[in-house]
């Protein structure tokens, strides 16, 4: 499904390159050196943190309980496996690609830095909140709850550090990330409803195969998801052209009309 999906961005992408429009995105010194410093600086230093992070004792795992879980989370702790968790590596590692495609467009390389630097940021961010959420909350993953498991698994650190999905996060942030800058150098384009419905997808793919892995539960999924989709939206937005965002005039075949731009 992935290499469908990336095959797909990739025929758009070419096919529409000699219409895109000129590049809508524009650097701020003072603002983007501010993200990538607090994107750099949360990311450094809760992966800093997450190697000094406690692991469970065995008295923590005797006490975890299937039915002390919340009711739309239970089912999670009945599952594990390794081919899953695997699927889930993949897709996160093909998502990494997407921007790439987005250098088909001349507009896109001949401002290849000022993509690269949203790309940076939102990257760093996502990251950088993914991790403080796993050391401030500490949840238990679904697997610790599932007597199939063996115990050293039970006691790692990593096994504290199920909220959020990291995974589903930076998968969400990459798909979205790239389907929205396609959304803003083809603004006419009639598949960009197609481009947004596989930014959806990929992160979905990635957070069933996380909770069949036993690594998350759905809300772990649900909050890595949402995270990332924000991110890898609102950055690009947060670095529009003003002159190229808001209200304007439209000339269609039809006649002239008002459109809003965002």
């Amino acid at each position: 499904m992935l290499l469908r999906t990336g095959l797909l961005y990739l025929l758009l992408l070419s096919s529409l390159a000699i219409r895109a429009q000129d590049f809508p995105y524009s650097l701020d010194a003072r603002q983007d050196i501010a993200l990538l410093a607090a994107g750099g600086g949360l990311s450094l230093t809760t992966h800093l943190l997450e190697d000094r992070m406690p692991g469970l004792t065995k008295g923590e795992v005797s006490m975890h309980r299937r039915h002390r879980v919340w009711f739309l989370d239970r089912r999670a702790t009945y599952h594990e496996s390794e081919v899953y968790r695997n699927i889930s590596d993949d897709v996160l590692r093909g998502a990494m690609l997407l921007p790439g495609t987005l250098l088909i467009s001349r507009a896109a390389r001949k401002k290849g830095f000022v993509l690269a630097t949203l790309l940076a940021e939102t990257m760093l961010l996502t990251d950088g909140f993914t991790k403080a959420s796993k050391i401030l909350v500490r949840r238990s993953r679904p697997l610790t709850y599932n007597s199939a498991v063996g115990l050293e698994s039970k006691m790692s650190n990593d096994a504290r550090q199920s909220f959020v999905s990291g995974h589903t996060s930076n998968t969400a942030a990459l798909s979205f990330f790239t389907a929205k800058v396609f959304h803003d150098l083809y603004p006419e384009s009639p598949w960009r409803h197609v481009v947004w419905a596989g930014a959806a997808a990929i992160p979905l793919v990635t957070g069933y195969a996380r909770y069949r892995a036993g690594k998350h539960f759905p809300s772990d999924i649900a909050a890595g998801y949402a995270l990332g989709a924000v991110l890898g939206i609102l950055i690009p937005q947060g670095h529009k052209d003003p002159l190229r965002a808001g209200w304007g005039t439209a000339v269609t075949e039809n006649g002239v009309g008002i459109r809003y731009r965002w």
